[in-house]
């Protein structure tokens, strides 16, 4: 439930809250942006990867914190050497689990210089058929199909703002169980399409 406050001191707050978690209109430039990462990581990494435009700026219509978020499918045996490469080019990685090391990825974020505008890129460095590659492209995708649930997420978003009082692990807990809720709607509507295909002789 979102916190009562009133007056001026909801408008101080809601301020205060959304300047930390820095929610954001949707970017109707970044799907350029994003292609410009893309073709940036397709000429750095050495081999061939699968590069993947997601979170909020992958949406569209669906406002954020504005960050771009990619994700980088390669092998398990090459995630290493991806982040060697983004390393080599100026970011910085931080080894500790749970910053920098996940189950099934890798994170690593910094700048990119984009038309003189300097943007803030988050990389998730995964192998491919990993849950983390499935959820991530199963939850945008649910998101582009289904307008009014990304509506609604932005909405449930500014709600999370405030209840988060200036804090974003607070505001990612509170995200946590909707991306569950999506996520569930997402592999049952995949079900049903598939049990609904016709049979092929």
């Amino acid at each position: 439930m979102a916190a009562e406050v009133g007056g001026t001191n909801q408008v101080t707050n809601t301020l205060r809250c959304f300047k930390e978690v820095k929610l954001l209109d949707y970017d109707s430039t970044a799907p350029d942006k994003y292609m410009d990462i893309k073709n940036y990581l397709c000429r750095i990494i050495p081999f061939p990867v699968e590069v993947e435009h997601i979170g909020s700026t992958s949406v569209v219509g669906l406002g954020g914190k504005g960050i771009i978020d990619v994700l980088i499918v390669t092998t398990k045996e090459t995630m290493m050497r991806v982040v060697e490469t983004l390393q080599s080019n100026g970011y910085k990685f931080n080894p500790t689990p749970g910053f920098g090391v996940f189950p099934e990825r890798y994170f690593i974020s910094g700048p990119y210089l984009y038309r003189r505008e300097n943007l803030h890129v988050h990389y998730h460095i995964t192998f491919k058929g990993s849950n983390n590659h499935k959820d991530h492209v199963q939850f945008r995708d649910y998101l582009r199909k289904h307008p009014d649930e990304a509506n609604r997420y932005f909405e449930l978003k500014k709600k999370w703002a405030l209840e988060a009082n200036l804090d974003t692990g607070i505001y990612t807990e509170l995200k946590t169980p909707y991306v569950a809720e999506v996520l569930k709607k997402a592999r049952n509507e995949e079900a049903n399409t598939l049990s609904s295909a016709p049979n092929r002789p």
